[in-house]
Formats: C-alpha cells, structure tokens, sequence
C-alpha cells in the first residue's frame, strides 16, 4: 500500500511540471503527502493550490473554500490549532454563501472545527457541534454512512473526555458496526475504532478487553502503514497509559519510547501529541523509581503544552499534578 502511495506522488509531481491543470495535481498530491505523514510538504502543496485558485476564481469560490478546509486539517495535524480554526471559519463564512445549510462541505467544516474544540478543551462547544454535524450527515446520508460513523467516532471521543465512559463505549460501538457494515472488517476505519473502544473499555477499568482491543488495532495499523507511521501513535499511547495503570512501567516505557521516536519523526517536538506521549513516558519512569528522569520528562511535556494550551488547559493541570508527585514517595501517587 505504501509502495502505491509513493508510486501516486510521483506520478502527481511529473503532472505539476507538465500540465495545465496545476492547482488540482498540487491538491491530489497534498493528500498523498498526508496519507504519506509529511506534512510540510502537504502544507506546501496547499497554499499554492490555494494562491492559483485565489488567482483564477476569486477568493469567494467554493474551490477556494474547500483549499481552506484541506489546509486546514494539514494544519491541524501539525497542532497549530489556532490557524486551523481561523483557515475554517473563512472556508464556513464562504460555503454559507454559495450552499445550503445542511451541505455535506458545510458539515465537514463543521465538523473540522469540533475536533479543534474538542482538542482544545472546548468539550461542551465541540459537542454541540458534532451532535449537530451528526443530524446534518444523518438527514443527508441516512445512518449506514461513512461520514455518520467518523462523526459518532468524534462524539464518544469528546463525551469520554467529558467522563461518561459507557455512553462513549456505546456510540464507538455504533461507529464500528457501521463501519463493518459499509467497508468490511478489514478497512483502516475499523482499527481506529478499536483504539477508540480500547480506550473506553480502559476509562471503564476493564483491563483486560482494552488490552484485547489495543492490541488488534496496533496490528491492523502496522500491516497497513508500517512500523512508524504517524497513524500508529493513538494506539501505542493508550497500550502505554494501560500497561502504567496495570503496574508494567517497563513494558509501557517500550511501547511508549517508540511512540516518541515516532512522534520526533513525524509531527516534531513541539506537538501536543509528543507531550502527552511524554507525560506518560514520564509516569513510567516514575512507576520505576527514576524521579529525575521522570521529572525532566514531565518539564518537556509541560514546556510544549503551555505553548498549545491555556494555562487551565487539563492537560496541563494533569502533567503540574504528576511533577508535583515526584515529590512523593513511589505508591503514594495515584494513575
């Protein structure tokens, strides 16, 4: 598969440098980027995607618009949440104009802009937004969609955040049985469904089933993308957090030092993502009794998220608590 993706970039840019149809070849080759995980190049390809149609169409065109929503999600992988939202609510203001409310472009705005919410701690407005992105996909598409599943997926994501952990088992559910319905059970949906439910069944103290879950979504990944795609992350933060909550710091410590190497590689050091991954690296060497190398890794988590997040933010408040445990003795600390 990756093989293919590579073979499609390049095939992509030998049409940059020979056809008249520029803008649309930097747009297909942006997407290989991303499937690829090489963002800037991504990012790249969009912004002068978006210069030529600007050029061509005026910047009040829906392709202009649909540039902006691309561009935007590049942006927001990159974790620069701030200009993610801006480049949406331009795209939003433009569709507003040309389509009707309840337009499949519209939702997937929309719905962009939830996951920023949500990814910010916004979790009450990215809610809002995701149940009324889901009436919008369920009145266009009926329920046995795609789009209806990713946005039932976004939902449980944010109500686990908000701490209702069988209402989020039951909509992630939902979203895989949908998604095993439309594309199989072997579509890469389904693995990132598995990480979800993972990830509830291990909020819900069910151990065992999390683990399972984990387990088979880190092995559907790697036969898809490889060993260090950014796809993989996800999943080997949340088999890290499960095997610190299970007392396994040094299983945790591999699964999670790999998820950092490929955090450097992939999204940077100054990605929220790589902090959390090393909080919980972290929270490792803390379970080992290596306060030091512990506390040097919570510094570096709490470095990169207050230049992401408010000062509130719970991330933050979590990793201030963790360094503030250092202090205390190994078992004194709660996970």
């Amino acid at each position: 598969i990756l093989y293919s993706t590579v073979k499609r970039k390049q095939w992509y840019q030998r049409r940059v440098r020979g056809y008249p149809e520029i803008a649309t070849t930097l747009s297909n080759l942006a997407m290989v980027h991303m499937a690829l995980g090489e963002y800037e190049e991504a990012k790249d390809c969009l912004c002068r995607t978006r210069k030529i149609r600007s050029r061509i169409y005026g910047k009040n065109h829906p392709l202009v618009a649909s540039t902006l929503t691309n561009l935007a999600s590049v942006i927001y992988t990159m974790g620069d949440f701030k200009e993610s939202m801006e480049l949406n609510e331009q795209a939003l203001d433009i569709q507003k104009a040309c389509y009707p409310e309840a337009h499949p472009l519209i939702a997937v705005t929309l719905k962009n802009m939830a996951m920023i919410e949500n990814s910010t701690g916004n979790l009450e407005k990215a809610k809002k937004l995701y149940e009324r992105v889901l009436r919008m996909e369920e009145a266009i598409y009926g329920e046995l969609h795609p789009a209806v599943a990713s946005t039932l997926n976004n939902l449980a994501d944010t109500v686990l955040e908000q701490g209702e952990t069988a209402k989020a088992a039951v909509l992630f559910q939902r979203a895989m049985e949908t998604n095993e319905i439309v594309f199989g059970k072997d579509h890469p949906d389904i693995a990132r469904n598995l990480n979800n439910l993972g990830r509830a069944f291990k909020e819900m103290g069910d151990y065992d089933g999390a683990k399972s879950k984990l387990t088979l979504s880190l092995d559907m990944k790697q036969k898809r993308y490889g060993d260090v795609h950014v796809n993989l992350v996800p999943t080997l933060m949340n088999l890290g957090d499960l095997f610190n909550l299970t007392k396994q710091p040094s299983r945790a410590k591999d699964v999670l030092t790999r998820g950092l190497k490929i955090c450097e590689k992939r999204i940077g050091m100054k990605h929220p993502d790589t902090a959390k991954m090393l909080r919980l690296l972290g929270n490792s060497f803390y379970l080992m009794g290596d306060l030091s190398t512990s506390e040097k890794l919570l510094n570096k988590s709490l470095d990169i998220l207050e230049g992401v997040y408010d000062s509130e933010h719970p991330y933050i408040l979590a990793t201030r608590a963790d360094l503030g445990a250092c202090s205390r003795p190994v078992g004194a600390r709660v996970f």
